[in-house]
């Protein structure tokens, strides 16, 4: 499947001790490289994510964009594409990380 900027994914997020994993669904803030990677932000808190910022969904409760913790993940670990958020919400993100670093 081609995932791009904007999705978000279900992934095996891994506890700080790697002993276990969760899924947990991440928002893709760019489009896989060459290798796949890309760039990800955890939904666990700060920005309110509303049904009027999203353009397709299966997320069956409200949920919140963390943009204080990114990281950089391979498009391997996707389990499934879940949702996509519009580009209004994509340039709010971008405001308030930029804001923040």
């Amino acid at each position: 499947m081609s995932y791009k900027r904007g999705d978000i994914v279900l992934i095996r997020f891994p506890f700080t001790n790697l002993a276990k994993s969760k899924k947990r669904p991440v928002l893709m803030m760019q489009e896989p490289n060459e290798r796949g990677d890309f760039t990800a932000g955890n939904q666990e808190n700060l920005l309110a994510l509303k049904k009027s910022d999203l353009i397709q969904t299966k997320l069956t409760v409200d949920s919140y964009l963390r943009y204080d913790k990114c990281f950089t993940l391979n498009s391997e670990i996707i389990d499934k594409k879940i949702a996509k958020v519009n580009e209004d919400l994509m340039q709010k993100l971008k405001r308030v990380f930029c804001n923040q670093i």
